[in-house]
């Protein structure tokens, strides 16, 4: 949720973060989501309908009925981070005083994290089923590197402009739930999940140049800034569950507007700002459906969410870009599938899935929306501790404005940034 330096930032320092494609005005918490437990990770990222362990406080609290047995759920999580960003030679269209250099970048990053910490506890009832849960699940991960190398000379003396610019950002948003599955029928489970979020964002951001183009003088420098996010949000999750055969499931979730405090420091040495303003993401509206028969499992899940809802309120400053965050964000609608085999008397069962996530963007900053596969197994040991691993690979690409656009001409084209990530996650469920 980084909104950069906001008036200072804006006067002051131009607009040069390989991530400022949108302006001052990326929330980079939006659409966010890093993905938890490693069986619905493993099958694309599905829970709405076919949640039958502790996620199910995230992903379907009403699925929380399902669950016939105190269960202790842990996870963990493993991923692999890699950027790419290129300058196209030829981004200048005639007759431009300046002329590019064809140039990529590429930098990795590597993070082993914890994940998840679920407790499911049955309530024994006279009829039908009373589960309640809580849970702490890393929802959002920052973890991100990004380098970019712009070269430019100008076509009249070769004079060069060099630019070099390095973002590290780590961080996480931690999602606190208590949560609520009853049976209202043998066939029908609803659940509610009251949600508390609280995390950290810390990016550094390095930028070095050479510029000959003041002939005959030339000069070259840097800085190094920072920038400290906190963040604090609450909402609540309603779920419904559907049964009507031994077959189909049927699964529906209502998640309420987020309403967030957030408080951004911006230092550069010993100057130090802070600003704070409150920002409200819309609902989201989600269903899925499962099908079983013996031994096989099919899930698909739908999740609709309007992103250019997004307002900032409790700061009067911040809210004049209500209007622009209308045209710079847009809907989405989220799909993803999965399949289960579980290979009878071993305790085995080997998953699979595909998922399609549209960035939040505009389009015109989008050349290729998230998208991804995934695969795991599941192994259940003496009926009471079950090993889960999955693998998740996805990415995408998207446009940015170069370092040196406001320095050349007006006509410089958006250059390329693909972010390609693998992430392991591996959860351990005992249940008594």
């Amino acid at each position: 949720m980084r909104v950069i330096a906001l008036f200072l930032f804006l006067i002051v320092i131009p607009t040069i973060s390989i991530a400022q494609d949108l302006g001052n005005l990326e929330e980079t918490s939006v659409g966010n989501f890093f993905g938890i437990s490693a069986r619905q990770m493993a099958m694309g990222g599905t829970g709405i309908a076919n949640s039958i362990d502790g996620a199910a406080i995230f992903y379907n609290p009403a699925a929380l009925a399902r669950i016939p047995r105190i269960e202790f759920q842990i996870g963990l999580t493993h991923q692999k981070f890699n950027n790419e960003s290129s300058q196209l030679a030829g981004r200048y269209d005639p007759p431009a005083e300046f002329r590019s250099t064809l140039n990529s970048s590429s930098i990795d990053a590597t993070k082993t994290r914890f994940n998840t910490l679920n407790l499911t506890v049955p309530i024994p009832t006279y009829r039908g089923s009373l589960v309640v849960g809580v849970g702490i699940n890393r929802i959002t991960s920052f973890d991100r590197v990004s380098f970019l190398h712009l070269i430019d000379r100008r076509i009249s003396d070769n004079a060069l402009i060099d630019d070099q610019v390095n973002e590290h950002e780590t961080g996480r948003i931690f999602l606190y739930s208590g949560a609520v599955g009853i049976d209202l029928t043998p066939n029908l489970s609803i659940g509610g999940a009251l949600n508390v979020f609280a995390g950290y964002d810390k990016l550094a951001y390095t930028y070095n140049w050479i510029d000959n183009t003041q002939h005959p003088d030339s000069s070259s420098g840097g800085f190094t800034n920072q920038f400290d996010d906190d963040y604090f949000g609450v909402g609540v999750k309603g779920g419904l569950l559907y049964r009507p055969n031994n077959r189909i499931t049927f699964g529906l979730t209502i998640e309420s507007p987020i309403y967030w405090e957030i408080q951004q420091g911006y230092i550069d040495g010993d100057y130090i700002d802070v600003v704070e303003y409150d920002l409200i993401h819309p609902f989201k509206l989600g269903t899925g459906l499962s099908y079983s028969h013996k031994q096989l499992t099919l899930t698909a899940d739908a999740e609709y969410v309007d992103w250019s809802q997004l307002e900032y309120t409790d700061n009067n400053d911040m809210e004049q870009y209500n209007d622009s965050l209308s045209n710079l964000y847009r809907d989405v609608l989220n799909l993803r599938g999965g399949i289960e085999y579980q290979f009878p008397k071993t305790g085995v069962a080997l998953r699979a899935g595909i998922f399609s996530k549209p960035l939040p963007y505009h389009s015109k900053f989008i050349i290729d929306d998230e998208m991804g596969y995934s695969f795991g197994f599941g192994w259940l040991l003496d009926k009471v501790l079950l090993i889960e691993a999955a693998y998740v690979n996805g990415g995408l690409k998207r446009t940015y404005t170069s370092v040196n656009a406001e320095f050349t001409v007006a006509d410089n084209k958006m250059a390329v940034a693909e972010d390609r990530y693998k992430r392991f996650y591996l959860t351990l469920s005992y249940r008594y």
